[in-house]
C-alpha cells in the first residue's frame, strides 16, 4: 500500500533535519525504509504556504522542494471531485465537519487506496474508509 505523507509529518521531518535530530518523523522513516511514499498537491501546497510566511521564504522554499524531491506527487485527478462530495456529505450528515485541505487531502488518498500517515490521527480518523498511520 501507498502511504501519503500528510503536512504534519513533513513539517516534523523537515524541523528534524533542519535540526540535526533524530524525532519521531525520521525514526518512522528509518523503521519503514521499504515503504512506498507520495504526497498529494493539497500537501504540497500546504507546506510552500508555510515556506512563504518564513522568516526566509527562499530558503525555506528550497529546503520543501529539496525534501520533496524524490516523492512522487499524486495530483487531483476526475475520481477525488465525487469521493470528496461522498465523504464531506458524510461527515456533514454526522455533525462533524473536516478543514478543506484535510478532505481534499484524505480524498486523494481514498480515491487512489493509499493511507495517509499524520501526527494529526483525530482529523483524519473521522473520515470512513481511511487508512491513518500514526508517528
Amino acid at each position: 500500500m501507498v502511504v501519503h505523507l500528510d503536512t504534519s509529518f513533513l513539517v516534523d521531518a523537515i524541523r528534524e533535519s533542519r535540526r540535526g535530530v533524530t524525532g519521531p518523523a525520521r525514526e518512522w522513516l528509518t523503521a519503514n525504509r521499504s515503504a512506498e511514499l507520495a504526497l498529494c498537491v493539497p500537501v504540497l501546497c500546504e507546506l510552500l504556504v508555510g515556506a512563504e510566511l518564513h522568516a526566509d521564504p527562499e530558503e525555506e522554499g528550497r529546503r520543501v522542494r529539496q525534501v520533496c524531491a524524490g516523492l512522487p506527487v499524486v495530483h487531483l485527478d476526475e475520481r477525488v471531485p465525487a469521493v470528496y462530495a461522498r465523504t464531506a456529505a458524510t461527515l456533514i450528515g454526522n455533525g462533524d465537519r473536516l478543514a478543506t485541505m484535510d478532505l481534499l487531502i484524505a480524498s486523494v488518498a481514498l480515491s487512489v487506496g493509499a493511507a495517509v500517515l499524520t501526527r494529526n490521527v483525530d482529523h483524519f480518523e473521522r473520515v470512513p474508509g481511511l487508512k491513518v498511520i500514526r508517528y
